[in-house]
């Protein structure tokens, strides 16, 4: 998962995607440096605090018929003079089980468009108005291990997507704390922070019925540069429906069709 550009690849985030294939460290003053629990006397690799709220926020979001979120981002890229500069952009999410799915992304580096609709997988190139199509299985879970094993495409955020979020994270962890309650924005939120063996990674969830992920930040720390990726989501809902148009390909008359994997990106 790192934070770049190819091919039709996207800006990683995690994604839970949580940005969730993989896991991420912080610690709080006094807190101890994260380390491996055989180190700490036999500690469970996440505080139960901690531990709790994870699996809740993945309990909400694993078991929402459908749901959308607003996310504002921002990513570092490292150049080839090994200058790390920061880019932003925002995404609008859509999810409705079983098999939709709907992704505006639009960043400083150009802009796609995502549509998933029972057995197809659009991705449109809005700089180039280039679009691609593929068959994929009728169901998000096998839609995006298809598409990350088969055509290495990462898709910003998908992991809050999946119907057990939790599961590929938890395979990863090698430690996990419970921070204290920080603000996102105003809002009280539960400051969670996870390592594993290559990420950072740190998860701010609102203190609500629905302990919807409000903020986190990644840390691709082995990676040159130690480029980081952050994520403030906002505008959570939870309808019982979302028009299935939604997730219709709406793509311009004039846009050409290319082989997938074909798109080209604007390198910074």
């Amino acid at each position: 998962m790192g934070v770049r550009f190819s091919a039709v690849t996207w800006v990683a985030a995690a994604a839970v995607a949580l940005a969730l294939n993989s896991a991420a460290a912080a610690e709080s003053a006094p807190a101890p440096t994260a380390v491996p629990p055989s180190s700490q006397g036999g500690m469970p690799p996440i505080a139960p605090a901690a531990d709790k709220l994870l699996a809740e926020t993945c309990r909400v979001l694993g078991s929402a018929d459908a749901f959308t979120f607003h996310a504002e981002v921002l990513f570092d890229q490292v150049l080839p003079s090994a200058v790390k500069v920061q880019f932003a952009g925002e995404i609008n999410f859509a999810l409705q089980r079983p098999d939709e799915l709907a992704i505006d992304y639009q960043s400083d580096l150009g802009g796609k468009r995502l549509w998933y609709q029972n057995d197809t997988l659009t991705i449109f190139d809005q700089p180039h108005q280039l679009y691609a199509r593929i068959k994929v299985p009728g169901s998000i879970d096998a839609m995006l291990d298809k598409v990350a094993e088969m055509h290495r495409l990462t898709i910003p955020l998908s992991n809050f997507a999946y119907s057990e979020p939790c599961l590929r994270l938890r395979k990863q962890i090698i430690f996990g704390t419970y921070i204290g309650v920080n603000d996102v924005n105003g809002v009280a939120c539960d400051h969670l922070a996870f390592s594993s063996r290559d990420i950072d990674f740190q998860l701010w969830l609102d203190r609500s019925a629905k302990p919807v992920p409000r903020k986190m930040v990644i840390n691709y720390r082995t990676e040159p540069g130690a480029p980081e990726y952050i994520a403030v989501l906002s505008n959570w809902k939870f309808p019982k429906q979302i028009p299935q148009s939604d997730f219709f390909a709406a793509l311009p008359k004039d846009a050409k069709q290319i082989e997938f994997l074909k798109v080209k990106e604007p390198q910074p």
